[in-house]
Order: C-alpha cells, then structure tokens, then sequence
C-alpha cells in the first residue's frame, strides 16, 4: 500500500476524484476530527481513508462505474475484514469485536 501524500506527489484525475469522494464521507462521519492517513491499494485498485485509532477504514473502489464506497472493518485477533455499506453498519461491527 502506498501513502499517497507522502513528499511531494503528482495527483491524477482518479487520485483526486477518489479523495474527494473519501474526504465528502469523512468530513460527514461520526468520526470527523479523528487521526486520519489516506492511501491505495495497488492490489485491489481500492483508495482508502484509514483511522489512526479506530480499525475501520472508509473505502472506494474505483473500479466500478458508480464507484462504490464501503466501510470496511478489521479483527485484529484474526485478521478478518468485513465490508458495510454505511458507518452505522460498521460502528455496530466494531462493538462486536471489543
């Protein structure tokens, strides 16, 4: 995974669509104001915005036309990841996993 805003980066079109599309969400999230890092996944095509201390990133493939934005969790203990269509979806997850 490569972090997109480290040094100095040329952006493309996709880059700066993806971002804009991540930050909308993000800026609407319950989480707004959190530690936050963005990047790419060169293995799934996927632009992500990862929570520095929650295991939750909001993610946007970019691959389908409407792209699709996802929540995605993570179990630490197992490594698993499961995918949600809305941050509410995703919270509920997380308090299953505490």
């Amino acid at each position: 995974m490569k972090d997109i805003f480290s040094g100095y980066e040329v952006v493309t079109y996709h880059e700066a669509k993806a971002l804009s599309i991540l930050m909308e969400h993000y800026a609407q999230s319950d989480m707004c104001g959190e530690a936050i890092c963005f990047g790419h996944n060169n293995m799934t095509g996927w632009y992500y915005i990862a929570f520095e201390n929650y295991s939750v990133q909001i993610v946007l493939d970019n691959s389908r036309v409407p792209m699709k934005l996802l929540w995605m969790t993570t179990d630490f203990e197992t490594g698993e990841e499961e995918f949600f269509d809305s941050e509410e979806e995703a919270a509920a997850h997380l308090d299953t996993l505490e």
